[in-house]
């Protein structure tokens, strides 16, 4: 014993001071599903890299195989990330970038492209998917990681086959399914600000072919950020969730069905004012005094009585028939998603500009989709389908804000800006794979779109006669109109892949995305309201290559691309305190590299990079203003992330004990397409690391640490008088966590 813990700390060592040495990682997959202890034989490898299997094109494929840039996280690679939230996801993965306005809001940009809006009738350019059902608004996947198999993220348009404008990409999750085995897991933690939680799962056979599985998760924290005028916690609260499975086989017929309920109570926002060198001398000596009683960037004088709340479920029905010459699959979903928040803006109660905001929004959505697939045996692969969707969304936002000198006083007032909005969209699609020569296989595929909008938009003035309209409304007037719009827009993909050798892949592909046209939000007067945000365009060049060396010890996969982006649309909280939304082009040009490692069972290497070069080459016109984008950097919009991670693993006490460290780093990225100076995050890297040791019969203690070295950086940001208002991810912290599995 003696030897094998000198050995396994001799390795933590080394590794320790390599990954510290080398350029800053983030996490791939190589090992993305790499087993437990005590997992079937069949799922260990003694070397080389566990194979991952995905369905990025409606059908089971090793990642190695599919002509597409795929990154994919298997259960076991997210425990040991300790991945809990998108956020999460996004940093471990090359040329996608996260940051999150609030609990219903969150911001993903793939590429360099993404949506800031908060629109009721707009969606993300990145869609979020969880068992094959897109989400509609991006703050109904809390419960998207419970009990999750794998979460693949695909970088670049994927509208063919996955529609609802995933012009830049799409994020799918996948829950593992029932099985026919008695099996289960529980778990408990407790870590850093009073954090403590729970989750078990339960997998239950009940007869031949039929089988239930459940899922329950519950978290309480006291909060990471403390606000000064209470003398009470901030950013966080308490969740809970479930899920519910029944699967049924009987010969041909597959049937799944499926419930989630989630909810989460939590603390409102800490915010914390950065000054740049462009701030007049008022606002500088603003921030100054707003920074001098406080001790460090967690600590806020928020307004009391703020919170986030969120309450979402949903209801999935699969039926799937495996005929002879096809496979049909009827995918019947419906989502539910209520939210509601109270938010302070500034975080200082001496700032001239104060504001209180509070958010109610209930929206609901259901999708039919049919689908023909091809047996996996055909020579020729092919997908065909049909596909239907609706949502309604009632969404009502309140400001009273107080405006005082140096600040106009017509810029306080207490306004309300209503948004009820609904969407139909149906579609037709297919797409076919044809090997030839031997080496070759051509995939070209197509998507008919058809989407109809109608919105209706109403600003009130809460405040009694005679008192200024205010902000968001000021300068503007009072209106109630209505608008719509319909879209009708072909979508296609077409791939030449070729395949040399068994471990050498190489493709060429084309795509042209898509995504439906939209109205703004909180407009200032009615032109403004019923003003349509036109469609955005992108054709997609890619060139990738998939390739496994050394028996399969070494996997290097690269991707090389050129966006060009007609009409792209673009968000901006302006300077005259409006909210922009407009069309600009951009072209995109970059690269990504994903290495991973294998060379023995006691040791994984992973490597990500990811060059990016993302620019506007249009000014868009906006309220008959033209705002100076052409030449600007996409925001969010790194030009560098690099990442890497170090896994050993060892026998020890009869069980085995794995230790892992991980590092990220990412280059500086303004948040605004204006380019500000306030709006630039400055380059940061953060260090996690992880350690576990479980027994062969399933008892599993571990230890995340997240931020080991307390970087300071936001998660979100809002520019204001050449200041920055920023909210910033938790300070270090750590996690225990004990588990058996039976």
């Amino acid at each position: 014993m003696r030897g094998n813990f000198a050995s396994l700390l001799s390795r933590l060592l080394c590794t320790a001071a390599a990954g510290v040495a080398a350029p800053v990682f983030a996490q791939e997959t190589a090992v993305a599903n790499a087993p437990a202890a005590g997992a079937p034989a069949e799922e260990k490898a003694a070397v080389g890299i566990a194979d991952i299997v995905v369905t990025a094109r409606k059908r089971a494929e090793n990642l190695q195989d599919v002509p597409i840039a795929v990154t994919a996280l298997g259960s076991v690679a997210m425990e040991r990330a300790h991945i809990t939230s998108v956020l999460d996801v996004a940093a471990l993965t090359p040329g996608v970038t996260m940051t999150q306005f609030n609990i219903g809001e969150p911001q993903t940009y793939i590429r360099g492209v993404g949506s800031q809006t908060d629109s009721a009738a707009s969606e993300s350019s990145v869609t979020i998917s969880m068992d094959e059902v897109a989400i509609g608004r991006g703050g109904a996947t809390s419960i998207a990681f419970l009990d999750a198999s794998r979460v693949e993220v695909l970088r670049g348009p994927q509208g063919t086959l996955y529609g609802r404008n995933a012009s830049a990409g799409t994020i799918s999750f996948y829950s593992n399914r029932p099985t026919e085995a008695f099996e289960g897991s529980v778990e408990a933690s407790a870590g850093s600000f009073r954090t403590f939680g729970g989750k078990g799962i339960v997998n239950l056979p009940v007869g031949d072919g039929m089988a239930f599985r459940t899922a329950g998760q519950y978290s309480d924290s006291r909060g990471y950020a403390y606000n000064l005028l209470t003398g009470k916690h901030l950013q966080g609260g308490e969740r809970y969730g479930g899920r519910l499975q029944f699967l049924a086989e009987k010969d041909a017929w597959t049937i799944l069905l499926s419930g989630d309920y989630s909810k989460d109570d939590l603390d409102g926002d800490s915010r914390s004012i950065v000054s740049t060198y462009l701030a007049s001398p008022t606002f500088a000596a603003l921030a100054a005094a707003s920074n001098a009683d406080r001790k460090n960037v967690w600590e806020s004088e928020t307004i009391p009585g703020t919170f986030q709340r969120r309450r979402n479920y949903g209801l999935v029905g699969r039926v799937e028939y495996a005929g002879d010459w096809a496979t049909l699959t009827s995918l019947t979903a419906y989502r539910n998603n209520r939210y509601s928040l109270r938010a302070d803006y500034v975080g200082e109660s001496n700032f001239p500009f104060q504001t209180d905001d509070r958010v109610n929004e209930a929206s609901h959505q259901f999708s039919q989709e049919l689908r023909l697939t091809s047996p996996s045996s055909s020579k020729v692969q092919w997908v065909a389908g049909l596909f239907y969707y609706s949502d309604s969304i009632d969404r009502e936002e309140r400001f009273v804000v107080t405006s005082v000198a140096p600040l106009p006083r017509g810029l306080g007032g207490d306004n309300t800006a209503l948004q009820n909005a609904s969407t139909k969209s149906y579609a037709a699609f297919g797409q076919v794979t044809i090997p030839f020569a031997s080496i070759f296989e051509l995939t070209l595929g197509a998507r008919i779109s058809r989407d109809k909008k109608d919105v209706f938009q109403q600003a009130v003035h809460n405040a009694p006669a005679g008192q200024g309209l205010g902000f968001p409304f000021f300068p503007g007037s009072l209106y109630a109109v209505p608008a719509s719009a319909s879209f009708t827009k072909p979508t296609w993909r077409a791939t030449l892949a070729m395949e040399p050798s068994p471990d050498k892949h190489f493709y060429l592909s084309y795509d042209r995305g898509y995504k439906s046209g939209t109205f703004t939000s909180q407009a200032q007067n009615a032109v403004q309201a019923t003003f349509l945000v036109k469609p955005e365009q992108l054709d997609s060049f890619n060139l990738g290559a998939k390739t496994q060396w050394l028996d399969n010890t070494l996997r290097v996969n690269a991707d090389l691309f050129y966006l060009d982006y007609k009409k792209l649309q673009v968000f901006e909280f302006g300077a005259n305190l409006n909210f922009i939304l407009a069309n600009a082009n951009a072209r995109i040009k970059g690269a990504e590299l994903q290495v991973a490692i294998a060379p023995s069972r006691h040791l994984n290497v992973g490597i990500n990079a990811s060059l990016l070069d993302g620019k506007f080459t249009s000014n868009p016109q906006f309220a008959g203003a033209t705002l100076a984008y052409k030449g600007n950097r996409l925001s969010r919009a790194p030009r560098y992330k690099i990442s890497n991670y170090i896994e050993l693993n060892e026998d020890l006490f009869g069980g085995t004990a794995t230790v892992r460290l991980s590092q990220a780093f990412q280059s500086s990225y303004f948040y605004n397409p204006s380019n500000d100076v306030a709006g630039l995050q400055k380059a940061y890297s953060v260090l996690n690391g992880f350690a576990s040791w479980e027994s062969a019969s399933g008892l599993k203690l571990s230890l995340s640490a997240d931020n080991l070295t307390n970087e300071q950086y936001s998660v979100h940001h809002i520019s204001f008088q050449n200041l920055g208002v920023r909210i910033f991810a938790p300070p270090r912290s750590y996690t225990v966590t004990l588990a058996k599995r039976f």
